[in-house]
């Protein structure tokens, strides 16, 4: 396995949502809070400006701010921080994501550019030219998810990959398992596999995941992390594990109903809600993109009674 300078990304790494207030500005306090509910759930990591914490809608200064905000809150908590660096062009990826290791980020996690598609040579060239601008310190952790750019980071491209020192880690966000398999049976054992949400690293943690991106955890923190320690330490018979990754695929399953509003369409109000039933404070997603309605919000919170069944047990 990578060995990693400053904290190592393995374990649970929820997603922290962007905390906006009525006025639309940025509420550090928020932010500050969220970590905060964090390392009191027992996490040993948290992942700032995922696509789903609102990535594409800050500014320059904003991105710094809540860079800073961030850091500072995970490590006076005692968690590791990855921030986002993912952008729309390659120079402010390199911008965020050296000043994300300026900052004493734990690592930055970077997806090939969006809005238009790029090939996958070109994303080649994009990852290893913004790993080989960082000073070394900080662990890169690619981010595949097609659906932001039309690229798939297949076991294949990880041949060359490999080759880059500072690049550790993975959030997989293709669950497919033809592809999912593959990537971990070719990297598992070198690079850190991040399962894309918490339930699926029930499988992916069989072929060697280091470590799950937490949404449906904000439901049950204590829960989401005992499920992926167990799942790391191979409990997969254990009676509670099975009651756990049943509670975690039920609401996992509830937001990708027909009769749901769209989930790539409504992620950022999607990770707001539930972190909101963990106690998070979030406002609304910056326009054009809208909170869940409060039918929807309605039917996360009855997906997730098993799951804060559980959280309530421990």
């Amino acid at each position: 396995m990578p060995e990693f300078t400053r904290r190592p990304l393995e374990g649970l790494f929820p997603l922290v949502p962007l905390s906006l207030d009525a006025d639309d500005e940025i509420d550090h306090d928020g932010i500050r809070h969220s970590i905060r509910l964090l390392a009191a759930g027992g996490v040993p990591g948290c992942i700032v400006f995922g696509s789903m914490g609102q990535m594409t809608n800050v500014f320059e200064r904003e991105f710094d701010a809540v860079c800073d905000t961030a850091v500072a809150a995970a490590h006076e908590a005692g968690i590791a921080v990855v921030i986002g660096s993912t952008a729309a062009f390659q120079r402010e990826a390199i911008r965020r994501a050296r000043y994300a290791e300026r900052a004493g980020a734990d690592g930055s996690m970077l997806a090939a550019p969006y809005a238009l598609p790029v090939t996958p040579a070109w994303a080649m060239d994009f990852f290893i030219e913004v790993a080989e601008s960082l000073d070394g310190e900080m662990a890169l952790m690619l981010y595949n998810y097609g659906p932001l750019n039309g690229v798939n980071i297949t076991a294949d491209m990880w041949e060359r990959l490999l080759e880059v020192d500072n690049i550790k880690s993975i959030k997989e966000s293709n669950m497919a398992l033809p592809h999912m398999d593959q990537v971990l049976l070719t990297i598992a054992d070198r690079v850190n596999v991040f399962s894309g949400n918490d339930p699926a690293f029930f499988h992916s943690s069989m072929l060697g995941a280091a470590g799950a991106t937490g949404i449906f955890s904000w439901a049950g923190l204590k829960t989401g992390n005992r499920f992926i320690e167990e799942c790391r330490k191979g409990n997969h018979d254990d009676p509670w594990v099975r009651k756990a990754f049943a509670a975690l695929q039920q609401l996992s399953a509830s937001i990708r109903r027909p009769d749901m509003p769209s989930m790539l369409s409504h992620e950022h109000g999607y990770l707001n809600a539930i972190a909101g039933l963990g106690g998070a404070r979030t406002g609304a997603p910056r326009k054009p993109y809208r909170p869940i309605p409060e039918s929807a919000v309605a039917e996360v919170r009855k997906a997730a009674s098993d799951l804060q069944a559980l959280e309530a047990e421990l």
